[in-house]
């Protein structure tokens, strides 16, 4: 499954992001969902080993000053082109 994260992880109930996820699932972070790439806490921790692989959006992260950070950290970024392969490529998915 591929989990879109569009919403702030701060306006989410991350818990129920976890328990509707396995590590056989991918999340992308889109809009300001790549907020996530600032958040350091116990829970985003979690999240980055709850799933497969997490994806953040390069043009949303630079819309909102955040891509230097997230290359810095050496997260995995996406093009719109990469959005699209991976909703195909994924039966299912759930936008949070």
């Amino acid at each position: 499954m591929l989990h879109i994260l569009s919403n702030s992880p701060y306006n989410i109930s991350m818990s129920s992001l976890l328990s509707f996820s396995s590590v056989f699932d991918d999340l992308i972070c889109i809009q300001d969902g790549v907020i996530l790439s600032l958040v350091n806490n116990d829970n985003s921790k979690k999240i980055y080993d709850n799933f497969n692989l997490v994806y953040f959006l390069q043009d949303d992260l630079s819309a909102r000053g955040l891509l230097t950070i997230a290359k810095k950290k050496r997260l995995i970024l996406s093009n719109y082109q990469s959005f699209v392969y991976l909703t195909a490529g994924h039966k299912s998915n759930m936008t949070w």
